[in-house]
């Protein structure tokens, strides 16, 4: 069994932090990254319900205006 020192570990790791983590960067994507579990039932829910009551907050505040039945202004901060 190999024994390891933490402090030459350490000192590895640190060598070797900047020259991964340009790698990482170089190779990330700058698109937004895709869900790819769906929700479950509950969490669709409630993130329904935080919709709604975020829209009519808006409404009463007078951020959301209707131009016509299909067009909607809305104000952000």
């Amino acid at each position: 069994m190999r024994k390891v020192d933490f402090s030459e570990l350490n000192k590895q790791i640190f060598e070797k932090k900047s020259e991964v983590e340009r790698t990482i960067l170089r190779t990330k994507s700058s698109e937004r990254l895709l869900r790819t579990r769906p929700r479950d039932k509950d969490e669709a829910k409630i993130l329904d319900e935080l919709c709604i009551k975020r829209w009519k907050k808006a409404e009463e505040e007078g951020k959301v205006k209707y131009l016509n039945e299909r067009v909607w202004y809305y104000e952000f901060d």
